[in-house]
């Protein structure tokens, strides 16, 4: 019986190891195809000696500037940012490390972030004033380049724009439901093609439709910016903090749009902890509008924390409402 079950456990262990073989190949083979063709037709712009991914379109005196959550790519906002070009000049972008743009290979703050996007625009030439369009954490990133640029922002929109103070108040309960892997597990599957597998059959966000061409990308290419995404986690308090010093924006506009949509519930399963997050999260996002003289709470209900996919018209109509694309609408 015991030779029985030493040989039974070794073949499973041979097994095991073939699969995470075959997996990586599997995974190898996958990056090799998709790179291929992965960098036709896009622009880079050179920041600090390494290679920035954006996408400009449209034509104005203004530039509305989309930037992205933790982790998120420049896709995030394709469909706002095609209707609104053709009302001004729009800028969306992959921050240093995520997706097509290559590591800057410093530490993420939120003052090395402003940085690069000030470069950024600078590089681009896209036409002042800006508004800008910061979603999640986003809103924590550009707290520097806003008070950099007061003169020069019309307005800016918190499209689900993460609160300083949000992780520090969460109860542990919380805290464990919107917890996620180890980073070394989360390396291993991307890895071992385990990643990829997984999320071919089942979405890897309930606010991300399986069929979505955003699913669809980061499936694909989520190993070029796991490895930013993981340390973007790493220094989220030490941003959250920082943040804390940019108590205002002055009378600058600010549109702050929250998801109201049971979406953002539907991974927590304790009604208790989701009572919590609800009412958390509704009073830190009316905590925002204390940041400008000029604000005003929109409420989203079509979608939890990803607005892009299921209130893009709301999006559109409220940074349109900006006063320099009223100014240019007028023209």
């Amino acid at each position: 019986m015991v030779t029985f079950i030493i040989t039974l456990l070794k073949w499973s262990f041979i097994v095991l190891l073939s699969l995470l073989c075959v997996g990586f190949l599997f995974e190898q083979y996958c990056r090799w195809k998709l790179e291929k063709r992965a960098f036709a037709g896009k622009t880079f712009a050179d920041i600090n000696g390494k290679a920035l991914h954006y996408v400009k379109k449209g034509h104005g005196n203004c530039t509305v500037v989309f930037v992205s959550g933790m982790g998120s790519s420049h896709r995030i906002w394709k469909e706002i940012q095609d209707s609104l070009s053709q009302h001004a000049v729009t800028l969306a972008y992959d921050r240093n490390g995520i997706m097509w743009s290559e590591a800057a290979g410093m530490p993420v703050t939120n003052h090395q972030v402003s940085e690069e996007l000030q470069l950024l625009l600078e590089k681009t030439k896209c036409p002042r004033p800006y508004i800008l369009v910061a979603h999640s954490m986003a809103g924590i990133y550009l707290r520097p380049f806003i008070k950099w640029n007061e003169k020069d922002i019309s307005g800016i929109v918190f499209a689900e724009a993460a609160h300083p103070q949000q992780v520090s108040r969460y109860s542990p309960e919380l805290l464990k439901a919107l917890s996620v892997p180890p980073g070394w597990l989360v390396k291993f599957v991307v890895r071992t093609g385990i990643y990829r597998t997984v999320f071919s059959f089942f979405p890897s966000s309930p606010e991300i439709p399986l069929n979505h061409p955003l699913h669809q990308l980061e499936k694909d290419f989520f190993y070029r910016s796991c490895d930013k995404v993981l340390e973007e986690l790493a220094h989220d308090q030490m941003n959250f903090k920082d943040a804390e010093q940019y108590t205002s924006f002055g009378d600058i506009m600010l549109t702050v749009i929250t998801g109201t949509s049971a979406r953002r519930y539907a991974a927590i399963k304790n009604t208790a902890v989701q009572n919590e997050y609800r009412s958390l999260i509704n009073e830190l996002q009316h905590d925002l509008l204390k940041l400008s003289t000029r604000s005003q709470w929109v409420p989203a209900q079509n979608s939890g924390h990803i607005l892009q996919i299921y209130d893009v018209a709301l999006l559109v109509d409220e940074i349109r409402k900006m006063p320099a694309l009223k100014n240019d609408d007028i023209r």
